[in-house]
Order: C-alpha cells, then sequence, then structure tokens
C-alpha cells in the first residue's frame, strides 16, 4: 500500500489527525481539524528517527498510545509508540512481490487478496517474518510469512488469524497495563506474571495474550479480550474432548458444514471455565495445515488461526 492511499483512508477515520513534515515543527504543521500531541510523543519520535518526515499520528488512546506513519530517507514505515517509548516498527513494502504471491495459502484459505505488505524492524532471527492485510470470504484477516532460511529454505510458514494493526511485548514489570480484571485473576489464581503482548485490531481494541506460571513453576497462556474477559486457556480445563461430537451442537455445526474445516481431523479439544470468561477450544489438523479456534459458551467463534506449509 502507497502512502496516498495509507494516509486517503487514515482521513476517513473520525478521531483527529494531524500531519507532519518532519517531527520538530510540528507546531506549525496542524491541519485542521487541530489536535495537539502530547509533548511525549514527539519527544520520543524525534529521539528515536530525528530524520523521519512526512509523519502521519493518529491516536490509538489519546494522550497515551498512538501509531505513525513516515518516512525514512523516502522508505515509508510505520510504528507504535506511547509516551515512553516505541512498541514496535514495521517497514510497508507496497505491493506484494512474486514471490509471495506464490507463497499464498494454497490449501483451505486460498482466493484471497493480500495487501499492506510489511515487515517487522530489528528481527532478532535469520528467518525473516513479513505480513500483510488478507481479506478472505469478506473479513479481513493478518497473514504472515516465516521463511525458514536455515532449516528448509524451500518451505514457508503461512499464518492466517483475525487482522491486527500492530503489537508489542510487555515484560514482568509492567502488570500496569493489563486491565484489572485480568490482574485480579493472577492475583486470586496466585499465578505469577510472565510476560504479554498485546495487540491492537482494527477497532482500536486491545488483546491480551499473558503467559503465567504457578508456584511449581508451570507455564500456561491465556487470552483476555479488551475487557479483560478469558477467552482462551487449557489451565485448569474444565474438559477435554477428542471427538467433535462432543462438543456442543452449535460448535459441532460449524464445523461439519465448513468445506474448509469439515475435513480435518480434531487433535486436541477442551472446554475452560472460569467466573471471568467460559468457552471452548479446539486444534484441527490437516496435510501441512492445522487450525486453532475458541468459541465463547454459547458457541460463537471468537478467534481462529490458520497455519500451512507451502513450497517456494
Amino acid at each position: 500500500m502507497n502512502e496516498r492511499m495509507f494516509t486517503n483512508k487514515l482521513l476517513l477515520l473520525i478521531v483527529p489527525i494531524l500531519f507532519l513534515n518532519g517531527c520538530s515543527n510540528y507546531k506549525d504543521q496542524q491541519v485542521i481539524p487541530p489536535e495537539t500531541l502530547p509533548e511525549a510523543i514527539i519527544k520520543v519520535m524525534s529521539d528515536a528517527y530525528p530524520d523521519a518526515t512526512d509523519a502521519t499520528f493518529q491516536a490509538i488512546e489519546k494522550d497515551r498510545l498512538y501509531e505513525v506513519y513516515y518516512k525514512l530517507k523516502g522508505n515509508p514505515f510505520y510504528a507504535a509508540l506511547n509516551t515512553k517509548k516505541i512498541l514496535s516498527v514495521y517497514r510497508m513494502h507496497g505491493a506484494l512481490p512474486d514471490s509471495m504471491r506464490r507463497a499464498l495459502p494454497s490449501r483451505n484459505m486460498t482466493g484471497g487478496a493480500a495487501e499492506a505488505y510489511k515487515e517487522p524492524e530489528s528481527q532478532p532471527s535469520a528467518e525473516r517474518k513479513y505480513s500483510a492485510r488478507y481479506t478472505w470470504d469478506n473479513q479481513a484477516y493478518l497473514l504472515s510469512w516465516l521463511q525458514y532460511d536455515l532449516v528448509n529454505p524451500k518451505k514457508m510458514s503461512v499464518t492466517v488469524e483475525p487482522y491486527i494493526k500492530f503489537s508489542y511485548a510487555i515484560g514482568k514489570d509492567e502488570l500496569v497495563a493489563l486491565p484489572g480484571p485480568v490482574v485480579s485473576f493472577l492475583e486470586r489464581e496466585k499465578l505469577r506474571f510472565a510476560a504479554a503482548t498485546i495487540s491492537i485490531n482494527d477497532k482500536n481494541e486491545k488483546i491480551y495474550e499473558v503467559n503465567a506460571y504457578t508456584a511449581s513453576s508451570t507455564n500456561y497462556d491465556f487470552t483476555f479480550n479488551a475487557a479483560g474477559k478469558l477467552t482462551n486457556t487449557v489451565y485448569r480445563a474444565e474438559a477435554f474432548y477428542y471427538n467433535i461430537d462432543e462438543y456442543p451442537e452449535k460448535i459441532q455445526n460449524f464445523v461439519k458444514n465448513s468445506w474448509v474445516f469439515s475435513s480435518m481431523k480434531l487433535l486436541e479439544g477442551y472446554k475452560f471455565s472460569d467466573p471471568i470468561g467460559t468457552g471452548y477450544g479446539m486444534i484441527m489438523q490437516g496435510t501441512d495445515e492445522n487450525c486453532r479456534f475458541t468459541f465463547d459458551q454459547d458457541g460463537n467463534l471468537v478467534n481462529m488461526r490458520y497455519e500451512s506449509v507451502v513450497d517456494l
């Protein structure tokens, strides 16, 4: 996606927007409707990227969390930041290259359209990761590629999951960043917070993926929505399932009536139940592909994560 297309989409949003021709002179460059960026946000951006130009800021949480699209030496970038630091940075690559088009989902989730091709900056591994917005069956997903440069350079892992704009990690000293119900849950269960990933979706809602461990050092993963409701975990599962027919009828019908997933086999299934969230989880497996689902207590789909391996 080019800069003009990205900016036009931002202009359609209701939140106030301002444009910058460099971070240091923003007060002279405001465009109606005006919005005053916190000085701390300007300082974080200026300190990290003093040569940034054509910056467009948008508030995710006013005065606290922002996203910004900008250029460095003419190259487009996208970042998230708060009043203390840059949280995540992506280089925008525009159109999908042919090599990535050949690595689009080739089995059950084929036929979608990809755009907004980007790459996280400062990847620590030689295994490069890229992502794009993937529209399939009239829904927006995050399509990610991970190339196994060292293990098998001729294969690539492809992941499709609900679309998020960006995500960032927090450590055990940042427990305050979690919603109150999540903190209370950890305290009630006497779980020790280790780390979390916070993701922001199209609606600027947060999804919290939390890792915590028991007194015996057993690790568990938990997913919470923006309100702090538990939406997935195998921690203290109420039941385990080994056949689709053991699930509530609505979930059975979702799988059996789907041309995409009905051919897969149930690898793992469970029900979790807690005062702050009850639901179901399952992992389905096919040939070189698998899919993870979570459902709420009424059998409504909450989340899906599809993974496959493609040849380059």
